[in-house]
């Protein structure tokens, strides 16, 4: 039987940290259920010379370690060619531009931050929700202000909800918004972009500290964990998904890294045997959210949207109705199934749509979150960045036949069973207790043997690379 000193289970970013920290010192294998490294991190080849994240795409705080990695590797676009002229647009074809937009993001920021005001100094019996209190408190806002036309005050907080929604990954009925207010973003300016090429050299540079390419074991599921009490050891059975053979290995420590999402549908199975570690750990998993984004993806041969705008957000001052897609594409829908609520949903969630700033290439990306993401995920890849397409050229008053996507590249993260959903969240009856039993290692014998690591183990930061990368880092030192 095949043994090692420490087994990383999850090949994702917080994985590669954890290998990096331990190269050349102590023995370990790298286990991944999938074919590729990098986890939530996936950038596609989309053509010739163009690139695209179609899982995390920022680096977050200008000041953290993980900004510096990607800036050692050249891999930052320069802030001073990015262009990030914001254009509202309403059904009737009303326009509002950047300050106006910023007025209204400004309102929805103190919006946020009148919890601290709200619940200071006082003792809060029972969660409260994102939905409950931060909608109401923009609204207000608005309304007390002449710049915003009476007409749009609806239609603008839907908008901002939708946003939040994307940013967040989860319905806002779900997320505890004091929690929420608590998150700690990392060191810098908040938002970097990448050049074409994305996240892959950063991948690319976490994998050469494992020059051994037999300490890396691709499309390799692990089914079950078991702590050998006689010797000392974790018995770790799996099964090699090309060849459908099982394998055993025995090792010291476990770094797991896997999603929180697929925890949630395996942990049970997996830890079987490990009745404390799932006493330990079972309410922290079950407690945290993991919320589920997709993006489309729809690239063009030419640019319809003016030159100045790289964003462009759409008020639904009327709702989106079936008979405003073209006839083709009502065609199209009718042939696949696609019932008129759903493809009424989908149209009235689009309020964003963004440019890529990385390439010349014209591009537009739009997102769903929470159960419209997962919804989308069965639909035609093409089809669906068809309605996109349509009900953008709709509002900036344009043939869509005229400028026809090329391209359509869409995400399908609840789908892929290894991962189950993009980023964690604090649901509503979270709390920063729960993340720490989720990090806090499993002892059986005294000694810590498995390790966990991971975005949704971060205190703070979590929901971003950062927080991979600081937890895998942090973990493997203390094995060294």
């Amino acid at each position: 039987m095949e043994e090692t000193q420490v087994i990383i289970v999850g090949g994702g970013v917080s994985g590669l940290a954890a290998a990096k920290v331990l190269s050349n010192k102590i023995n370990f294998v790298l286990i991944e259920a999938q074919n590729y490294l990098g986890g939530r991190i996936s950038t596609i080849d989309a053509g010739s010379n163009l690139f695209l994240d179609m899982g995390a795409q920022y680096v977050v705080g200008n000041k953290s370690k993980l900004y510096k990695i990607c800036k050692d590797l050249h891999m930052l676009l320069n802030d001073k060619g990015i262009n990030d002229e914001t254009m509202v647009i309403t059904t009737d074809g009303r326009t509002f531009d950047s300050e106006w937009n910023d007025k209204a993001e400004d309102f929805w920021e103190r919006s946020i931050d009148d919890v601290d005001e709200k619940f200071r100094g006082g003792k809060v019996k029972h969660p409260v929700s994102f939905a409950d209190f931060v909608p109401q408190q923009f609204r207000q806002r608005l309304l007390s202000s002449s710049r915003f036309p009476r007409d749009l005050i609806e239609p603008i907080v839907h908008c901002f909800i939708n946003s939040e929604m994307i940013d967040s990954a989860c319905s806002l009925s779900n997320l505890n918004l004091l929690e929420y207010n608590g998150y700690g973003d990392p060191p810098g300016e908040y938002e970097n972009e990448l050049k074409n090429g994305g996240y892959r050299p950063f991948i690319n540079y976490l994998r050469s500290f494992i020059p051994d390419e037999k300490q890396i074991r691709l499309n390799c599921e692990v089914q079950r964990v078991k702590y050998m009490e006689r010797e000392r050891k974790l018995l770790v059975e799996m099964v090699d998904l090309r060849t459908e053979e099982k394998k055993f290995m025995l090792c010291d420590q476990i770094i797991w890294t896997t999603s929180l999402g697929f925890l949630k549908e395996n942990f049970q199975r997996i830890f079987a045997s490990e009745r404390l570690l799932i006493e330990q750990k079972q309410n922290a998993i079950d407690q945290i959210g993991f919320g589920i984004l997709n993006k489309v993806v729809i690239i063009y041969k030419e640019r319809f949207w003016p030159n100045n705008i790289n964003y462009m957000k759409l008020l639904h001052t009327q709702p989106y109705r079936l008979d405003d897609l073209s006839p083709q594409l009502r065609a199209e829908l009718h042939s696949q199934q696609v019932g008129q609520h759903l493809i009424e949903e989908i149209a009235n969630s689009l309020h964003f749509y963004g440019g890529l700033s990385s390439t010349h290439i014209p591009i537009l990306t739009c997102w769903f979150a929470d159960s419209l993401a997962i919804k989308i995920e069965n639909l035609n890849e093409q089809t669906l960045g068809q309605i996109c397409h349509e009900v953008l050229c709709r509002y900036l008053r344009l043939d869509q036949n005229q400028y026809k996507p090329i391209k359509v590249f869409r995400s399908q993260w609840f789908n892929n069973k290894y991962i189950r959903g993009s980023y964690s969240y604090q649901a509503l009856n979270s709390t920063k207790q729960h993340r720490r039993e989720l990090k806090t290692p499993y002892a059986p014998d005294g000694v810590p043997r498995i390790f966990f690591a991971g975005e949704a183990t971060h205190e703070d930061s979590y929901g971003i690379v950062n927080a991979a990368y600081e937890t895998g880092v942090e973990v493997a030192k203390k094995l060294l």
